[in-house]
Order: structure tokens, then sequence, then C-alpha cells
């Protein structure tokens, strides 16, 4: 079944050029406008930007694609001091809310404390931490948001008791369904503890979830967007319009990959990228120079999953990019046997309005991104089944 979906056009004061902003400004539009993991119907509150923080957001950065030098904060090496996800995009979480004149960041990453007495003394504990409290200043309300930015590959034959349990994380310890019940047992009502009024000296009037990343699917047919869905019942509480790619084993990508190049000469177009960790959030744009042709990257993930330093242990899978040319990416991307859904589903959509280039070509095309996915080990879901 294929999954490709439309988005709806953006607020007009939405920045015209988010690709011309550094990786870490992009990550932060996506951050700010990609559609959540989660939908309505979900056991959370979602997170919403007030319309009018958001516009002023927006605002702040189109200035930061605009400036230079010493003005700018989201410089391209604002990822380089992370070697965490979810750390990053805190950080630029955190940037986001201070830079918005309309809502007032009153507290960060705060650990909440409770004291713990044995009869004899009291020892302080800390309970938990908060990750964002925030006042939104049109109307006085103490909003408090917990972040998670995740990526998930859905294995339908793994042995669980629920569906959304079949949404794991790379080294299999994390699931949807643990990370959503974390959420609504205990990181959103942590806010509502005396103790955190206590030590916030503020009480809080609603909590929310900040629920960002992409879910991988393995597939089907021959599309790169022909996905085995979850079960209806864990479909109901996924966005429709969440980021989603595929997820494939080593050796079912290599037989892939030389099916489709000797059965479809345009699916040459397409050249590859291997991104690391701090490159997981936003689509990808790049030069030539930054891409792989097909065999170059079969030789890279050969040498990554079959060398001799493999051996110890499996090596983690890898987050792959398939791009084309912008001109192809933008209005003939099932050519090359690509979905199209990348740019609407999984970015930020662009205004109608919006017909130019998206950068200035003087010296080599710009690659877009067109799909993504995740190579893993041939036996990384055993454990699992």
């Amino acid at each position: 079944m294929s999954t490709s979906a439309s988005t709806p056009t953006t607020d007009p004061d939405t920045p015209s050029r988010p690709w011309q902003y550094s990786q870490a400004g992009r990550d932060l539009y996506w951050l700010a406008h990609a559609p959540d993991l989660l939908a309505p119907a979900a056991p959370l509150p979602l997170a919403r930007w007030p319309l009018a923080a958001l516009r002023e957001l927006d605002r702040w950065l189109q200035d930061q694609g605009n400036a230079g030098g010493a003005s700018r904060v989201l410089t391209s090496d604002v990822g380089a001091a992370y070697r965490r996800l979810g750390l990053y995009a805190e950080a630029l979480l955190r940037i986001a809310l201070q830079h918005v004149g309309s809502i007032e960041l009153l507290a960060h990453h705060t650990p909440i404390h409770t004291l713990v007495s044995d009869g004899q003394s009291a020892a302080r504990r800390t309970i938990g931490e908060l990750d964002y409290i925030w006042r939104d200043r049109s109307n006085g309300l103490v909003w408090h948001w917990e972040l998670a930015v995740k990526c998930y590959l859905y294995v339908p034959q793994a042995r669980r008791r629920q569906d959304a349990d079949r949404f794991v994380g790379l080294q299999q310890r994390d699931t949807l369904a643990r990370k959503t019940a974390k959420l609504h047992d205990q990181q959103l009502r942590l806010s509502a503890l005396p103790q955190a009024a206590r030590q916030l000296g503020i009480g809080v009037n609603a909590a929310a979830a900040y629920i960002k990343g992409w879910l991988f699917y393995p597939l089907q047919g021959t599309r790169w967007d022909d996905y085995v869905l979850a079960q209806a019942g864990t479909q109901a509480i996924l966005n429709p319009l969440h980021p989603r790619g595929w997820w494939l084993t080593h050796s079912d990508f290599a037989q892939r990959l030389a099916q489709q190049h000797s059965a479809n000469p345009k699916a040459c177009v397409l050249r590859w990228r291997i991104l690391s960790r701090m490159q997981w959030l936003s689509p990808q744009l790049a030069d030539i120079s930054d891409t792989l042709e097909a065999g170059a990257l079969l030789a890279r993930l050969e040498s990554w999953f079959c060398s001799d330093a493999a051996v110890a242990g499996p090596r983690p899978g890898l987050l792959i990019v398939a791009l084309a040319p912008s001109d192809i990416a933008a209005t003939d991307a099932d050519a090359a046997n690509a979905p199209a859904a990348v740019a609407s589903a999984s970015a930020p959509p662009l205004p109608a309005r919006e017909t130019e280039p998206l950068l200035p070509r003087p010296h080599a095309p710009l690659y877009t991104e067109v799909h993504r996915g995740f190579v893993v080990a041939n036996d990384w879901a055993d454990p699992l089944l």
C-alpha cells in the first residue's frame, strides 16, 4: 500500500527559503513545523505553538538565515557539541523558546527533588526533570513541555503484546508504546506535583508532549514507499502525515538496489548519503561532492557490516538518504522510483507562492532528499522474533 500524502500549505508568514539556513537552522525549522508523530487520538496532550509565537519564530529564523558572523546564533557547528540526538534537539527547542518575544522561558532541564526520611535523617532524591517551563505573555498561562524526538523501526513479526511495541529503536530497548506510557504516567505529571511548584515558585497551568521524529517501515513491493503499515489500532494514534521512511537488512537493500538499477536506468539519477546522528532531523540538501553513487554506497555498507571489526558484535544500523537533482526531485521523483511524499509529509511544507529554485546553482546542482531509510545488520531483528 502506498502511503504518499499531501500537506496543507503553511501560513503565508512562513519563511520562503528554509533551505538557506545552516543545518541547525533547517533542523529547528523542521522541529517547529514537521508533523507530530502522534495524532490527537493518542492518549497524550500534544504541544502546539501559539500561532503568534510561531510567526515570531519564523521571522527570527528568516533573520538568522540572512544574518552573518557574530549575529548568527544557529551556526553550522551547533550540533557539534552533542553526541545524542535528543540533547541536540532539546538545545534547538530551548533556543527557539528563548528568541520568541511573546514567550518567557522560565526553566529548562530542571531536576525536581523530594526529601526522603529514614527516621533519623532526610536525604534529597531526584524524582524527575522538567524539560521546559514557559509563560505565554499573551494570556499569562504557564506551560510544561516534554520533548521527545524519536526514530522507531516497525517490526510487524515481533513477539509483542501490543502493536505499538513493535515500533522499536535501533538498540531495541525503547519502543513507541513504552515512551508514550512514560510521558503519560511520569513525565507530564511531574509539573503537577507540589514539589515542582515549590521549586519553580510558580504553578503550571498545563502540560503537553512535544513529539517529533520519523517512523520506518519494512517494504512489500518495488517502490520505496510501499510500506508494511501498523495495525489499525496503532494507526489510529499516529498522525497520518508523520515523517516516515523504510528499513531493510543489508542483504535485502543491496539486492533491491542492484535489481532496480538494472531494471530502471532512470534510477541512476539518484545519489546517496550516509547520515551522522546529528543529521537525522530535517530532510537533506547536499552538493554532489557530499553524495555517493550506488556502487560507492554499497562498498561503504559492505565495509561497515561485513568487516572483521564487526565480528565482535553487530554494527549499528545506518541511516541513508537518496537524493536527486532539485529539478527532478521536485517534478519527476517517480521516474527514479522514489516517493514524492518526503517533500510533503516529512519536510515542512513550503508556501504555495514559492516558484523559484531551491537555491542558486552557479556551479553544481543541489541534490534534494527524496526518501530515507535505515540499513541494518542481517540479523538485527532476530532477537525480536
